[in-house]
This record gives C-alpha cells, sequence and structure tokens, in this order.
C-alpha cells in the first residue's frame, strides 16, 4: 500500500501536468490563429489598429465556446474584463514593430489619396519591385536613411502578441505569481498580479495596401514597439534569425552582434533613433536565393533575379516596360 502511495503521487503530478500543457498548447494555437486573422485583416486596411483589435478579438471566441454562461462573445468578453482588472492593464497586448517610425520618414509618399485623407505619413505599396529597383540606382543601395530598410521591409507587417493564458490547475495562478515576481515588463507584471502565462507570437506578412503611420499609445491593446525595462538599445549592427544567418560574417555564432565593419552604415544616421529591425524579423530584399555569383545577402546591382544571374546591371528592356513584375516575360 505504501508502495502504491509513492508511485501515484508523481504519476497523478505528471497526468495534471499534462492536462495543463494541453490546454496551454490549445491556447497558444488559438491565439496564434488569432494573430494571423488580424494581420490578414491589416495589410488590407492600411494596418489601422482599430482593425487588429476587432479583427483579433474576434477570432478568439473558438477559445470561449457557448455554454451556461452565454455565448462565446458573452464569455470572451467577461474572461478579458476580469484579466484587465486582475492585471490592471489590457486583457492582451500586440506591438506593431514594422513598419516603424523611421521608414516613414524615408519612404512617405504625400500624393496618396490615404495619406491627404487622414494627415498622417503614408508609404506607397504599388509596385515594390520597380519602386526598389528606382530606389537602388540612387545613394544609398535602396535602403532608407534612416530606417536602413528596403521598400519591401518598409511594406512589411510585423505584429507581436503577447496573450494572457488563465491556467486551469489549483496552484498553478501561485505559481506563475512567484514567477513573475519583480518582473517590470507587461507579460512579467501579468503573471505577478493576475497569476496568467504569457504567451507570444510573432508574425510577419507584407503589406496589400498602404501603410499609414497611425499614432499608437504605449499603454493598450495595440501599441507601438516597446522596449524591455532598463534594457539597452540594441546595436544597429546586431542581427538575429533566419534572415540573418546568410549575411553573418564566418566565425560569428548566432546571437552575438556583428563588427560594425561588417555592416556599412547608412549615408545619414541619426543616433536617436532605435535599431530599426532589433530581431531580425524582416527579409532581405531581394532575397539571397535570387542572387549569383556573389555572397549570400550582398544587394543586386539590377532589379530581379534574371538580370542578377546574366551579370546585366539593371533589368531588361522587356522587364522595365512592363507595368507590373508578375506580368514580366522571362529574360
Amino acid at each position: 500500500m505504501v508502495e502504491l502511495s509513492v508511485a501515484a503521487i508523481p504519476l497523478l503530478l505528471l497526468g495534471l501536468g499534462s492536462i495543463e500543457a494541453a490546454q496551454w498548447f490549445f491556447a497558444k494555437q488559438a491565439a496564434s490563429l488569432a494573430l494571423l486573422e488580424a494581420g490578414r485583416a491589416a495589410i488590407t486596411a492600411h494596418a489601422r489598429p482599430e482593425v487588429i483589435e476587432t479583427a483579433f478579438e474576434q477570432a478568439l471566441t473558438p477559445l470561449f465556446a457557448a455554454g451556461q454562461g452565454g455565448g462565446a462573445r458573452q464569455r470572451l468578453a467577461r474572461a478579458l474584463e476580469q484579466r484587465s482588472q486582475a492585471t490592471g492593464a489590457a486583457p492582451w497586448r500586440i506591438e506593431v514593430l514594422s513598419p516603424p517610425a523611421q521608414a516613414f520618414l524615408d519612404f512617405s509618399d504625400p500624393t496618396l489619396a490615404i495619406a491627404r485623407a487622414t494627415g498622417l505619413a503614408a508609404i506607397n505599396n504599388n509596385y515594390l519591385a520597380e519602386q526598389d529597383q528606382r530606389l537602388r540606382e540612387g545613394p544609398g543601395g535602396g535602403l532608407g536613411a534612416q530606417s536602413g530598410l528596403s521598400i519591401l521591409q518598409a511594406n512589411t507587417l510585423v505584429l507581436r502578441l503577447t496573450y494572457l493564458h488563465e491556467p486551469v490547475l489549483p496552484g498553478m495562478k501561485g505559481l506563475m505569481r512567484l514567477l513573475g515576481a519583480g518582473g517590470g515588463s507587461y507579460g512579467r507584471q501579468a503573471m505577478a498580479r493576475g497569476g496568467y502565462l504569457p504567451v507570444m507570437q510573432e508574425i510577419a506578412l507584407v503589406m496589400q495596401s498602404h501603410p499609414v503611420n497611425w499614432p499608437l499609445p504605449a499603454a493598450g491593446k495595440v501599441v507601438g514597439p516597446q522596449a524591455a525595462p532598463g534594457a539597452p538599445p540594441l546595436p544597429a549592427a546586431s542581427c538575429q534569425g533566419l534572415w540573418c544567418a546568410g549575411r553573418r560574417p564566418a566565425g560569428i555564432p548566432p546571437g552575438a552582434a556583428a563588427p560594425a565593419a561588417a555592416t556599412p552604415e547608412p549615408a545619414v544616421q541619426d543616433a536617436a533613433w532605435p535599431d530599426a529591425d532589433p530581431g531580425g524579423l524582416l527579409p532581405p530584399w531581394p532575397p539571397a536565393a535570387a542572387q549569383e555569383g556573389g555572397p549570400p545577402g550582398a544587394p543586386m546591382a539590377g532589379g530581379d533575379a534574371d538580370a542578377a544571374g546574366s551579370g546585366m546591371p539593371g533589368a531588361t528592356p522587356e522587364g522595365a516596360a512592363c507595368p507590373a513584375a508578375s506580368c514580366c516575360p522571362p529574360a
């Protein structure tokens, strides 16, 4: 009997942990899908914050199926209100990491109808390949002086979600409060105050409309990039993630900052601006796979992969006359 009791305790804990892990995994998948739906709605609506908020909360309803407590929308509203009261902050948070404010200084187009209607800076989303080819012929090699981004990267919407998952097992909230004590970030405060487990997801989608520099609050549901409390700004030469693997010099491990000489600085650099792409989230343009005859990640001289592979300095005459990149015949 004693042996059975000794063996039953770890088995019981293992079973309870499996239940909690399954609930966490389901919440993570549902939040990831909701973030995708919010991003898809945003890229066709000029990245409007209200559209992001509405689409995200609407996509969260599968997490709160209808039951005795009312419909899914009513249960979702009560759950979000409970999170706000427990944490003293927003029940979830989406950071708009890109396009950054510096990109609007580099690529804003005041002739766009959305820019004239709102009075805010907007970036032209039309004919990105042709825009990139034209900008590469000017100073800076197609990269913005303030942001260091290309026109494609400036038209890429990057969102970072922090969703607060409520543990289902007794005692888990107390453990979360202990683990989050002393933290100053949004996620750590949610752990310390409410016992919630922050689930973080990121997504990057190319805009299908002109991105607008909407004013974003410092606190709320949809906010601008948030720096960790007390963390120094990342150096401009730092590069992490899959897209930076081809651009990192040999002998430098992932996560380490590359030497300053490895990354040429733009013609104009304002030290007051933070790193435009701290996590290496934005892909290089053109992709490194389309560049032949040079090191991975090296900028192309022309506007398309065919021109680069043939050694031509620019696009073919057929490509220059074509109104859209998707209809250009092969060289």
